[in-house]
């Protein structure tokens, strides 16, 4: 889809829909269709930044959000353009999230709009006193105007309860402090370091206040290819194809771990506290002198994760959390081999394959380099 699409028309929440399930179904299945048991992890998690612990795939709602928001960036910095004037393609919820973005400070007068313009600290004066604003006429007066001729105060004789008052009397002492001088007004957006607009920082914005309960950085920073940073990051969130997913899905499957023949399979047993894990791990742990430890009994994945990267070198951290995945990728592999080839291999043998899949990875970013440079 061409972006200046998205900049122009405001995509209905069908054609999301349609698009989004055209995508969820490609990562998952591979396909065009994908039923809801093959759908690991839900589609508003993978939208979400990979730093917030998503897979960044590009939210087209909040995305094209961002693009419509330059209607309103270029409205202020570039009043020239033909287009000036005329109504944009924003909703309400564009203008809203504008308004948070940017903070006017009063020159003139002659730009900013006495309601709708952030010159009060950051914020527009219909945002503090919201139900003045809905007493007020001609909303759309610059505020130069507004102040000289004290018209904003039309309408607000309508006042009639204790809020309505208190906010009036807030507005008039912000009004009386106001002073103009010969400058232009300036809008300031609040999410970039030179204080211009971008898509990058409007799009990123509209995931304030999501979390993450694992460090998801060091998964997309490890020094691992692709597929093995994309199995941590279900691994971390207990969704890799264990037994206990498989029989909640309604497949049926032997509840009891492979490796061991004890536990039940889940994603923490597996991967770090099966013995035949619990083997290799101290294996591990000997190969890196103590770098990597064993993973201790009873904690989850998230905190056997989040623990084992506590580490203050950046460099070293990296290689740990390379380590890690690595490793948990391989008794995967053997959880596999066991099931679907009917392979046995020793631990011995599964940190011999950790080692040759760590060198190999090494040897062909030498010889990127290497070609590089030639």
């Amino acid at each position: 889809m061409p972006v200046y699409f998205l900049t122009v028309f405001y995509l209905k929440k069908w054609a999301l829909k349609k698009i989004d399930k055209i995508r969820r179904a490609f990562l998952w299945n591979g396909t065009s269709e994908a039923n809801g048991s093959k759908c690991l992890v839900a589609w508003d998690n993978c939208k979400k930044p990979k730093a917030n612990g998503g897979l960044g795939v590009l939210d087209l709602a909040k995305f094209s959000r961002a693009l419509r928001l330059r209607w309103l960036w270029y409205s202020w910095v570039d009043p020239e353009r033909p287009w000036v004037g005329s109504p944009v393609p924003c909703s309400e919820n564009d203008k809203q999230l504008f308004r948070a973005s940017t903070m006017v400070t009063v020159g003139d007068g002659r730009t900013a709009m006495f309601w709708d313009s952030t010159w009060v600290n950051g914020h527009a004066p219909r945002d503090l006193v919201p139900n003045l604003y809905k007493l007020a006429w001609r909303k759309r007066l610059k505020l130069r105007d507004e102040v000289d001729n004290q018209t904003w105060t039309r309408g607000l004789w309508r006042m009639s309860t204790a809020t309505e008052i208190s906010e009036f009397i807030f507005l008039w002492e912000v009004v009386q402090g106001v002073h103009f001088s010969d400058v232009p007004d300036l809008i300031t957006w609040k999410w970039t370091a030179n204080g211009l607009y971008s898509s990058k920082s409007a799009y990123e914005v509209q995931f304030s206040g999501s979390y993450c309960t694992f460090n998801a950085q060091a998964i997309w920073k490890a020094k691992t290819e692709g597929k093995h940073r994309f199995f941590t990051w279900l691994l971390v969130q207990g969704k890799i194809q264990t037994a206990d997913n498989l029989i909640m899905k309604g497949i049926q499957c032997d509840p009891i771990c492979s490796l061991c023949h004890q536990d039940s399979e889940t994603a923490s047993h597996l991967c770090l506290h099966c013995s035949f894990a619990q083997q290799v791990w101290s294996l591990v742990r000997t190969w890196t002198d103590g770098l990597v430890l064993v993973p201790a009994q009873g904690v989850n994945v998230q905190e056997w994760w989040n623990s084992a990267l506590q580490v203050p070198d950046a460099a070293k951290r990296n290689r740990v959390a390379a380590i890690l995945i690595y490793t948990a990728w391989n008794i995967w592999n053997e959880r596999n081999r066991r099931i679907f080839q009917g392979v046995v291999q020793a631990p011995q043998r599964i940190l011999g394959l950790i080692k040759e899949e760590m060198a190999l990875r090494q040897q062909a970013c030498e010889l990127r380099v290497n070609n590089v440079v030639s």
